[in-house]
Order: structure tokens, then sequence, then C-alpha cells
């Protein structure tokens, strides 16, 4: 009779994805994840697949909190300028709790693994897609309600704005100075006006 097997599969990938996000993907070994979450060799093989499975499972678990919080802080805002803003203070918030400068597991994943897996490619590319949708909606909103200048295109802002982004979440692992991050909030959104 074949055993069956009993675990918490959401504690699984989120002590997995805490793992991959403090250590990356090539140095987390096999034995780091057994010792994470608790499971043998065997059994993570049976129910992931492989470590590339595994991880491509936490980083969709990463995905989806980020996405929820999103949607969360965007259905606070009345303006597409106060969308942005809240957007950015996100990260801010993100990146004043991050005492470890562990930064974001997407951006993480991004820098690692971006070139190293079409998967991986394909899925950062969706990701990408999705942010960029976003804000070009979120300018083009904008300039049709007279928010923001028409200096430049809605979808070249959008690709400004998600540059300054991920620079923003990048600057954020060493720098935690809230008046010094707001400062680069209020500077990147002011092209904008």
């Amino acid at each position: 009779m074949s055993r069956t097997l009993t675990f918490d599969r959401e504690t699984i990938l989120q002590n997995a994805m805490q793992l991959f996000w403090e250590k990356g993907y090539n140095a987390t070994s096999m034995q780091d994840l057994v010792e994470a979450t608790g499971l043998n060799r065997s059994s993570i093989y049976n129910t992931f697949g492989s470590k590339l499975d595994l991880y491509k499972a936490s980083l969709s678990v990463y995905q989806k909190r980020t996405g929820k919080t999103l949607k969360e802080v965007l259905l606070k805002a009345n303006r597409p300028s106060e969308a942005l803003q809240k957007v950015f203070e996100m990260a801010l918030r993100e990146i004043v709790e991050d005492k470890e400068g562990r930064g974001c597991f997407n951006m993480n994943c991004k820098s690692e693994m971006g070139n190293q897996n079409l998967e991986i490619r394909h899925w950062l590319l969706g990701t990408q897609e999705e942010m960029l949708s976003l804000f070009e909606s979120l300018v083009s909103q904008g300039q049709q309600e007279a928010e923001f200048n028409l200096d430049k295109s809605a979808q070249e802002y959008a690709y400004y704005l998600y540059s300054s982004f991920q620079g923003f979440r990048m600057t954020g692992i060493l720098v935690k100075d809230r008046p010094v991050l707001e400062g680069i909030i209020s500077n990147t959104l002011s092209v904008l006006k």
C-alpha cells in the first residue's frame, strides 16, 4: 500500500520562495530545499517535478501576492496620478521593510535567470508586459483627463515608468532612507506633469 503524502502545499511553496529569494536559484541546492520545506527529495520531485518547476511555482506565488497587493492599492486611487503615486509608495514600503536588502524576488529572478532559461524568460516577459500595460493605461487615462502632459505617447511614458520603477527597486536594496526614496518618486512622476 502506498503512503499518502500529507503536507500544506502553500506552506511548502512559501518556504521554497523565501529560500530562492534569499539565495537565488543557482545557489540553492536540493539539500537546502529539503531543509527549508521539510520534504525529502523524492517528495519534492514527485510533487513539483524538478527544482526548476518548484522555482517557477515559487515565482507564481510571489506574483499572485504582489498582484493582489497592487490591485488593493489601485482600488484606493481616484485619479491616475494618485494610482501611480500609490504604486511607487507600495514599493517604498516594501523597500523600507526589507531589512535584509533582498530586493524584489521578480527582479532578482530577472537578473539571475532572465537569459539562462527560456521558460523563465517567457514568464518574466509576461510579468513585464502586465506592468507596462498598467502604466500605459494609467498614463493614457491621465492624458485624456489632462492630468499628464502629451509630450510623449502613453507607451513611451509606460516604458519610462517601468524602467524607473525597476531602478527604484534596485536602488532600494542598498538605500533605505525614506526622504531620499520619496524624492526619487517625486522626481520620477514629475516628468508626467
